[in-house]
């Protein structure tokens, strides 16, 4: 699959890594500018590429929008039509001061997201993933697959972010309709708060525990 990132940071750039390694190919933009990205790009190697976010936007079939809350909507808006796309959001959309969330539980960034860009189909995923868990071995955190939380209104859609949660190495966890990614959020917002409240270790994650019927 092409997967354009629109943010290439610690999440962003470590997701692409992950994708472009498992075969997919990956073309990493951001805010900062496209020499920083060339670089990005020769490093994860496998075929990656660079581009300004309109050319990455148009280039693939999948937008990982992986950038801080405060610039998504300018980041929305430089990547022109997406028409059709899959949107991936894995935005946590907290405070500038990380004191909460900007929303509550009756609206959720993803809900926002899909109501500017409504040509767009957005699928809430991976929120709940520390950025450090990317680099571990297979993703696993004391040797326990790690918990790729997803939702959406569009089944196709998320059928595909499934197996893409799954090439990134994780266990991927239906949670239903888009209006979940209130809570996800929120399960998003508990880890920050465990890691920048307590001062706990980021190699932290949710895994699901399920009954094999």
């Amino acid at each position: 699959m092409r997967i354009g990132i629109v943010g290439s940071g610690r999440m962003g750039g470590g997701l692409g890594r992950l994708w472009a390694h498992a075969g997919h190919e990956v073309m990493f933009s951001d805010v900062r500018g496209l020499e920083e990205m060339r670089a990005l790009a020769e490093e994860v190697g496998h075929g990656a590429r660079a581009g300004s976010i309109r050319e990455t936007a148009a280039w693939c079939d999948i937008v990982l929008l992986a950038t801080h809350w405060a610039q998504c909507k300018s980041a929305l808006e430089e990547c022109g039509s997406l028409e059709g796309k899959i949107l991936i959001d894995i935005i946590n959309p907290v405070k500038p001061d990380f004191s909460d969330l900007e929303f509550g539980f009756t609206t959720s960034a993803s809900e926002e997201i899909a109501r500017l860009v409504p040509q767009a189909r957005v699928v809430k995923a991976l929120n709940t993933i520390p950025s450090p868990v990317l680099a571990l071995e297979g993703c696993r955190v004391a040797g326990q697959k790690v918990s790729g939380f997803y939702c959406g209104d569009d089944g196709a859609a998320k059928q595909v972010v499934a197996l893409l949660v799954a090439d990134a190495g994780f266990d991927p966890v239906d949670c239903g309709p888009l209006s979940s990614a209130r809570y996800l959020e929120a399960l998003g917002m508990l880890l920050i708060r465990i890691v920048v409240t307590l001062k706990a270790s980021p190699e932290i994650a949710f895994s699901l525990v399920r009954k094999v019927e």
